[in-house]
């Protein structure tokens, strides 16, 4: 990876969680970049760009924003006034941001989901970085390509819709698609159906049933693409201890300590990775988007990791 970048890395990053009503005001000549959630307040991509801004000699701030559902139409005009020039959003947003945005790129129109947004001449541009951010992930992590195994994604909205959606256009061996609410993965299975038109195996089975323990075990890779995880009381999607032998498991959700799923698999001698990968990837993807220059990847690698507090 050549010499770290360390020099780079004591860049401050805004530790405050704001609202929209309550956003600080701007320096001049200093651009403004945030990520939109709800919750918010564990996300570290302030620290995966402020490095990156810094290393590239940008006057930029990154900041988070505490965004509900109901309120989400309501701040994009409050953030436009505060001088944003584009943004993340992450739970619960991206399906609905795909609605909000005066143009989608081909990356979020294949997804019907928005996961960065360029403000540009007043317009909002919207793309979708998860799924090409998810697949970099993957294959640094265990040098597989997604399209030569059979696949499963718990969870049908926001992430796991947009990496159906692009498992689907990119084909693998078979999808199968899990929701608690199994209405949704049915929705998701009739959207996906014409473009699967019969090329590989796809389907929708019932959360906690016989089909799932089945269908697990003709599964080479389980994407947990749900929000559990993210609260220490969160129960685990899945029993690691009933997973087949030789099954790799990544999970989308992130935190500073890995994700009781990603652990209890590692415990029991499985491949699992949390989403940690994921944001770095799609996170360099958003800044080109914004700055028009090339990621700087190693520097934010080694400013996530260590803001984790984890090894690079």
């Amino acid at each position: 990876m050549g010499e770290t970048p360390f020099r780079w890395l004591n860049v401050p990053v805004r530790p405050e969680v704001f609202t929209p009503d309550s956003l600080p005001q701007g320096f001049p000549g200093r651009a403004r970049y945030g990520v939109l959630g709800h919750p918010v307040a564990h996300s570290l991509s302030p620290s995966l760009h402020q490095a990156a801004f810094a290393a590239l000699g940008l006057e930029a701030e990154y900041l988070r924003v505490e965004v509900t559902a109901e309120q989400l139409a309501g701040a994009v005009p409050l953030l436009k006034k505060g001088g944003f020039r584009g943004w993340n959003c992450t739970l619960p947003h991206k399906n609905a941001m795909f609605s909000l945005v005066d143009e989608a790129d081909a990356s979020a129109l294949e997804v019907k989901s928005v996961n960065t947004v360029k403000v540009e001449n007043g317009r909002l541009l919207g793309f979708s970085t998860d799924a090409p951010g998810w697949r970099a992930a993957v294959e640094e992590h265990w040098g597989i390509r997604p399209e030569k195994n059979r696949i499963m994604i718990l969870g049908c909205g926001g992430v796991g819709q947009t990496l159906a959606w692009s498992l689907v256009k990119s084909g693998c061996r078979s999808l199968t698609l899990v929701n608690r609410d199994p209405t949704k993965a049915q929705k998701l299975f009739e959207q996906l159906g014409a473009t699967a038109a019969g090329r590989f195996p796809l389907r929708w089975v019932a959360w906690q049933s016989q089909d799932l323990d089945q269908a697990l075990h003709e599964t080479d890779l389980l994407i947990q693409g749900t929000s559990l995880g993210l609260k220490a009381e969160d129960p685990l999607p899945v029993d690691p201890s009933k997973l087949p032998t030789g099954i790799r498991i990544y999970d989308t959700v992130y935190r500073k300590e890995l994700t009781p799923l990603v652990q209890e698999a590692r415990k029991l001698g499985y491949q699992a990775e949390d989403g940690l990968g994921m944001l770095l990837h799609q996170g360099a993807l958003s800044f080109g988007i914004w700055t028009g220059q090339k990621a700087p990847l190693e520097i934010m690698r080694t400013a996530l990791h260590r803001a984790a507090g984890r090894s690079p």
